[in-house]
């Protein structure tokens, strides 16, 4: 089975400063009581896994601390959620408060993903216990035409060029479906994530990555869309639980 068709991901910081009893406890709660009470509280919500931040992009901070995922079954139930986000308080789930960290917590992220590829078809990015995150957009000004064609290059080049060149072991894309919250200047059209296949391999990537020529990969040039994409963040997550 492939990763989900719909998936709506909450990033969350909480002060830098919260010590290690308190990020426990914070982990404990969003792990074993606020995570359930999502699923319970929003129709469709399948399953919902949890990321720690291994190492942000290395231009400078991107990304959120922590991650929850959530899979949404059907665009039925992904646009019901939008509905009552977008509709009154009296239509959402109530959440329980939780400990002191999560009271103090601040929320930077909040995006529904449409799922777009997988690779292979029946891998499972969620399976793997780190992930690699890439957020793109397409050249500016790009019409139908220039898209199409930034679309096939990722998923039929780039893709499969990442995995052999890196060593992952599945890849999926999305695309956004709707940014409910993002630092400026906005969220990524397009995500591509990519699995990890255990922290030995992890640690060697993300090592790779501080060097200047990461990996010694050449990867192919593309059509002038992709030449000229701008990619937002470059971040990997390792799960939580």
């Amino acid at each position: 089975m492939s990763d989900a068709l719909y998936t709506y991901w909450v990033g969350m910081d909480i002060p830098a400063d919260t010590n290690a009893a308190d990020v426990a406890a914070f982990n404990d709660f969003y792990s074993n009581v606020h995570k359930p009470e999502v699923l319970a509280g929003n129709p469709g919500f399948l399953r919902g896994r949890r990321y720690e931040l291994a190492q942000d992009d290395t231009r400078g901070p991107r990304g959120p601390r922590f991650i929850a995922a959530y899979d949404i079954e059907s665009k039925e139930a992904a646009q019901l959620y939008i509905t009552r986000n977008d509709g009154p308080a009296s239509g959402r789930p109530v959440y329980s408060d939780g400990p002191a960290a999560w009271q103090k917590r601040s929320t930077k992220w909040r995006l529904m993903w449409q799922h777009v590829l997988n690779n292979p078809e029946a891998a499972k990015v969620s399976d793997s216990p780190y992930m690699y995150l890439v957020g793109m957009n397409e050249a500016a000004g790009s019409g139908a035409a220039e898209l199409a064609q930034f679309n096939e290059f990722y998923n039929t080049i780039h893709v499969p060029e990442v995995l052999a060149g890196y060593g992952f072991v599945s890849g999926a894309r999305y695309k956004n479906m709707r940014t409910f919250l993002h630092p400026e200047p906005g969220a990524p059209n397009f995500l591509a994530m990519y699995g990890i296949k255990d922290e030995v391999a992890a640690k060697s990537f993300m090592k790779d990555r501080l060097s200047a020529d990461p990996g010694g990969n050449s990867f192919s040039d593309g059509p002038p869309p992709w030449q000229k994409r701008d990619t937002k963040w470059r971040l990997t997550y390792r799960l939580v639980g």
